[in-house]
């Protein structure tokens, strides 16, 4: 049983879903964490941030048959999303944070720190709640240099 929603109206289908683990292993021994419900961040803020990626790419120049827009997107993680992951309070984001703190990313050159975080996960291990936070930087950050980035493709 992973990921069920738990609800006063939800308790007697839970009670029954724990019964049947027991039923088919009796001496099964069972980890239960309960936490409260949050909405998963949605894939579509996933292909929001790489539609833009592809949009700042184009008019920076980036976007070619021989580059891609990575390195817009490792510059984007730069800039804005590891101090995101320094404000997050979840374990994945803590964890890249001490991988950093032991390479001594803070000490690193610019290309050096992209290098670094295209092998590391940064946006796909934010909560909603930070990924409305890089978006909406994204969206100030390029506007204000004259990309205008937007939440459909024309």
């Amino acid at each position: 049983m992973k990921d069920f929603q738990l609800t006063f109206t939800s308790l007697k289908e839970c009670k029954l879903k724990l019964n049947e683990l027991f039923t088919g292993n009796p001496q099964g021994k069972f980890r239960l964490s309960v936490v409260k419900w949050t909405n998963k961040r949605s894939l579509s803020s996933n292909a929001q941030i790489h539609l833009w990626f592809g949009q700042i790419a184009k008019q920076l120049g980036y976007m070619t048959e021989s580059k891609t827009d990575n390195y817009i997107k490792n510059s984007c993680k730069i800039m804005f999303g590891i101090d995101i992951l320094l404000g997050s309070e979840t374990s994945e984001a803590q964890s890249v944070i001490r991988t950093l703190e032991r390479i001594d990313y803070w000490s690193m050159d610019y290309a050096t720190k992209l290098d670094v975080v295209n092998g590391i996960a940064v946006t796909s291990i934010f909560k909603t709640s930070e990924m409305k936070v890089f978006l909406d930087q994204m969206i100030f950050y390029w506007n204000d240099k004259d990309i205008p980035i937007k939440f459909k493709e024309d």
